[in-house]
């Protein structure tokens, strides 16, 4: 656990670095990102992340990823590339019927050609075991999103954890004044 936390500074950081801080007209461009346009496009592809889970289909979940992509699972270890990240996919979908599944974008950090997320999930389902036992479970994650050489937003990296989750109480951030 202690690990995964120190994670989330480290994505800051690497955010922190990714933004220009000159009075370059590349820097006056980041200030004009749309960052509802930019939680919406990153939120549409969370939904297309969920429904190919839903589906069972892990080589389309792993799709989803940037072919250098890294994850770590709320339980385990890195999983690296796509093929590493759909075998790791395919063993939760080898225990568990998922029958709902919901990520929900809370923020936005938009850093150039990356898109820092943060947000929360969770899911209902169905043991495959003998006894059909109902299962769910819901937490938060943290995911760096890239822009591929086709444009597409891709995860480059993400990790997640395992928590009751409960909304936001202070007020949303990215909300436009």
């Amino acid at each position: 656990m202690r690990r995964r936390r120190s994670l989330v500074p480290l994505a800051l950081l690497f955010a922190a670095g990714c933004a220009k801080t000159d009075a370059s007209p590349q820097n006056d461009v980041a200030k004009t990102v749309d960052v509802a346009a930019l939680k919406d496009s990153i939120q549409a592809r969370e939904r297309e992340w969920s429904a190919a889970f839903l589906a069972g289909n892990s080589a389309a979940v792993a799709a989803m990823y940037t072919a250098d992509a890294a994850s770590v699972q709320p339980v385990g270890d890195w999983s690296r590339g796509r093929d590493g990240i759909a075998k790791t996919i395919q063993s939760q979908l080898d225990t568990v019927a998922v029958t709902s599944r919901e990520d929900i974008t809370e923020e936005v950090i938009p850093a150039g050609d990356y898109v820092i997320e943060i947000g929360h999930y969770s899911f209902q389902g169905t043991s495959k075991s003998a006894t059909k036992a109902p299962r769910s479970g819901a937490g938060r994650y943290v995911a760096i999103w890239k822009r591929d050489a086709d444009g597409a937003w891709r995860i480059h990296r993400d990790l997640g954890n395992e928590a009751p989750v409960k909304p936001p109480t202070a007020a949303a951030p990215n909300k436009k004044s």
